[in-house]
């Protein structure tokens, strides 16, 4: 059995970024890179990178882009064997940088994980209920995330991925109370329609949402939870390379620190010094990410 579970995307990240000043509406001269991506896949990654006992459920085509995913996650300590393989493309992301890394605009083709229904994942009920954290990306069909909350809320984890799917976690908490969601400022706001942080953090709690983590990007996280707020200062962030993937270092860090038995903003600490390392590489997970250099990170934070 796994002591974690992570449900969602795994693809292909296509990456281009501008090696000058960005300028919009014409070619950028610049570089392009192909690396394993996807939420889910990056999460799952950046777990089994830190020695934890994880799966993964996800879609995965019978593709040249499914092999090269499965090979880099299956490398970093993720087990495959609840994922299904498909007779389709393997989802893709296409993200263009700025100059300095940061995310000029994207798109995503993730129609592969149509296929991950509630009947994909039944006859895994024994390995979800025995798991201890439950970690799943808004990408998934909305029945999907409703089983999951039916049966296994106290350790849900909800990562809404973008502005457009986090609307799926509104719908989900209109039937279900949620153990927490990992929202970054932009989806916080399209969520409640309310600006002011902390009315939009006790507006989904009277929904049902217990705890929150909202990323706040150089700025760090910001802790919600039914003993009040607390923020959570950032690492340094003068290297960044790349901002792709840092969220999702983020919820792995975090659910690491849970796992570990840290109360939540300790684990959210974890949560910023992965998203640290994630943000000085080209990859969207985080090179050198192991459970020493996390320890060290965390240890200089509270220093």
């Amino acid at each position: 059995m796994f002591d974690i579970i992570v449900i969602g995307g795994a693809n292909i990240d296509i990456k281009a970024q501008a090696s000058g000043k960005y300028i919009a509406g014409t070619s950028n001269p610049g570089s392009v890179s192909f690396t394993p991506g996807g939420v889910a896949r990056n999460i799952a990654h950046n777990l089994g990178s830190l020695g934890v006992n994880v799966a993964l459920i996800s879609a995965i085509g019978n593709d040249t882009a499914g092999e090269i995913a499965s090979a880099a996650t299956s490398a970093a300590g993720v087990d495959l064997s609840l994922c299904l393989r498909e007779e389709a493309a393997t989802g893709s992301y296409v993200a263009v940088l700025d100059e300095k890394g940061e995310l000029v605009s994207a798109v995503n083709d993730m129609h592969i994980l149509e296929s991950v229904k509630p009947e994909s994942v039944k006859p895994h009920r024994a390995a979800l209920e025995a798991a201890k954290l439950l970690v799943v990306d808004c990408n998934v069909r909305p029945d999907l995330l409703d089983y999951l909350a039916l049966n296994f809320s106290d350790k849900l984890i909800v990562e809404p991925v973008s502005v457009s799917k986090s609307k799926k976690l509104l719908t989900l908490l209109d039937k279900h109370e949620v153990f927490l969601a990992t929202p970054n400022r932009d989806q916080l706001r399209a969520l409640t329609e309310l600006d002011d942080m902390d009315q939009a953090c006790q507006d989904l709690h009277e929904r049902g949402l217990h705890n929150l983590v909202v990323h706040l990007g150089p700025e760090g996280a910001l802790l919600s939870s039914g003993k009040g707020m607390k923020n959570i200062s950032g690492t340094n962030h003068a290297q960044v390379r790349d901002v792709t993937g840092a969220g999702d270092a983020a919820v792995a860090g975090l659910a690491y620190g849970l796992l570990k038995g840290y109360d939540i903003f300790k684990a959210a600490q974890f949560g910023q010094a992965a998203a640290s390392l994630v943000l000085s590489s080209t990859a969207s997970t985080a090179v050198g990410l192991t459970e020493t250099a996390l320890q060290n990170s965390v240890n200089a934070q509270n220093e």
